[in-house]
């Protein structure tokens, strides 16, 4: 079973500056505790900070999707929907 970390004030105002810069909260150490959300995220934040000299873990994104391009040409040479019904060119 895990030991549960024993946050002090100080480590709980450390991690409140670290989150008020990387989010810009300009509210003070006590407003943001009564805040219920901000308040938890200050306590998962001091009881995990970052490792030094690493900056916070970001989302990995994906390659860019490509836009969708018309067909060169103008319209295609091939009628899909008449291909799909079985009729046939018989000339």
């Amino acid at each position: 079973m895990a030991h549960a970390i024993e946050t002090t004030d100080q480590m709980l105002r450390d991690a409140c500056a670290r989150m008020a810069a990387r989010f810009h909260w300009a509210d003070d150490f006590e407003t943001v505790m009564r805040d219920r959300v901000r308040s938890r995220l200050v306590r998962i934040e001091a009881k995990h900070p970052p490792a030094t000299g690493m900056p916070p873990a970001r989302a990995l994104r994906g390659p860019p999707c490509r836009p969708l391009q018309a067909p060169k040409g103008g319209l295609s040479l091939f009628d899909h929907k008449r291909a799909a019904s079985g009729e046939r060119d018989d000339d």
